[in-house]
């Protein structure tokens, strides 16, 4: 009922963005638009500022009930190793694999 007037009289309240914050460790999940990844390793911080810089936040949430696309395993570890010149086309790689 709630959920009813609330859209009825339009007093929804769109969701902050998550925060920024450090580097996560192995296991961390990371998103970004829908997509989600588990790191298997964890990141330097190089590779982090650059993947906040490209709009990927640590999911705080440990029980997650959203949907999300995940790439696969081997695209992500592209993007984890890739030299710094190369991130940007695995990077791109990894959005298009999310399925």
């Amino acid at each position: 009922m709630k959920d009813f007037f609330r859209t009825m009289f339009g007093i929804r309240k769109k969701r902050a963005g998550l925060r920024a914050s450090g580097a996560p460790q192995a296991g961390a999940s990371i998103v970004r638009n829908g997509i989600k990844i588990t790191l298997t390793q964890a990141c330097d911080r190089d590779l982090w500022d650059w993947l906040l810089l490209s709009g990927w936040r640590v999911n705080p949430v440990s029980n997650d009930r959203r949907h999300y696309a995940s790439p696969p395993e081997t695209a992500v570890m592209q993007l984890l190793n890739a030299r710094t010149e190369e991130r940007t086309e695995a990077h791109a790689r990894v959005l298009r694999s999310a399925r």
